[in-house]
């Protein structure tokens, strides 16, 4: 067994050494618009995963082209763990492009920046949104608009789903509610006490938590698909937001209860789905 100083020092030589390889190869694909620019950040995610030990248990039905993907936050983490498994482009707040290094890596992997506290911008910003989802891009979006401790679920923003108005083509984005779980750590299901020192939550630094996560053994994180929806269903962008945030925090339960099966998680998926879908408002 390493000693916690030689882990954390072999791993932050590996994901050192996928930057310096990786990065050239992106930088060329994305200055010279050449194809396949979202395999090499799915690598490089993978790579990061692979070398602190984590593993990602996936089910569900894979979103589509042009999905808007709503996912619970709970870590920095959150980023490779998602996009290892999919080709996303992720929404952020702005100023995390000005970020050293981590803004760099954010704008390879075409991630669209808004800026959450100016209200003036939300109709442009809503815009571009629709316009990538029109393209056939899969984004990723955080309606939390903050990380949680990876039980509990904080409302969703509704305010954040504009883009999944009606287009031009009076075709509804399809809105599809994903999951997020710390759950096993060694194979053992995580209590809410571990799971916590996972999260990037309150006066946690980023550097504290990177070093939390570099030091700890294997562990899992469940990711749960569900059923896409879209704003025509839902009755409204309010009702969209509360029925995503519902259908999202019931996925986190089941996972964090760890006493389903597939076959009755969905079961309670479904109940839930019929209850959401009487008017909220």
């Amino acid at each position: 067994m390493l000693p916690d100083n030689l882990r954390v020092f072999l791993r932050l030589c590996v994901i050192i050494a996928a930057i310096i390889v990786l990065l050239p190869f992106q930088l060329l694909i994305v200055y010279l618009h050449l194809p396949g620019k979202q395999l090499i950040p799915m690598l490089f995610h993978k790579i990061i995963l692979w070398a602190i030990g984590a593993k990602v248990d996936v089910s569900g039905p894979i979103p589509k082209a042009g999905t808007l993907i709503v996912s619970n936050h709970v870590s920095w983490l959150d980023i490779c763990v998602i996009g290892s498994v999919l080709p996303v482009s992720f929404i952020a707040k702005a100023d995390i492009s000005g970020w050293p290094l981590l803004g760099l890596l954010a704008k390879l992997q075409s991630t669209l920046f808004i800026k959450r506290d100016r209200r003036s911008d939300t109709a442009n910003q809503s815009n571009a949104m629709q316009e990538r989802l029109l393209k056939g891009d899969r984004l990723l979006l955080f309606p939390e608009g903050t990380t949680g401790d990876g039980t509990i679920v904080f409302p969703f923003k509704s305010s954040l789903f504009s883009s999944a108005e009606l287009s031009e083509t009076d075709r509804p984005i399809p809105i599809q509610p994903l999951s997020l779980v710390f759950s096993q750590l060694g194979g053992i299901p995580m209590s809410r006490c571990l799971r916590i020192k996972y999260a990037w939550i309150g006066d946690v630094g980023l550097l504290p938590n990177m070093l939390h996560i570099l030091k700890s053994y294997s562990f899992t994180v469940k990711l749960t698909f569900h059923a896409p929806v879209n704003i025509v269903e839902a009755g409204g962008r309010k009702n969209l937001s509360t029925l995503t945030h519902r259908i999202v925090q019931n996925g986190v339960a089941c996972t964090t209860a760890g006493a389903l099966s597939q076959g009755e998680a969905d079961n309670v998926e479904a109940a839930v789905l019929e209850v959401s879908a009487k008017p909220l408002a």
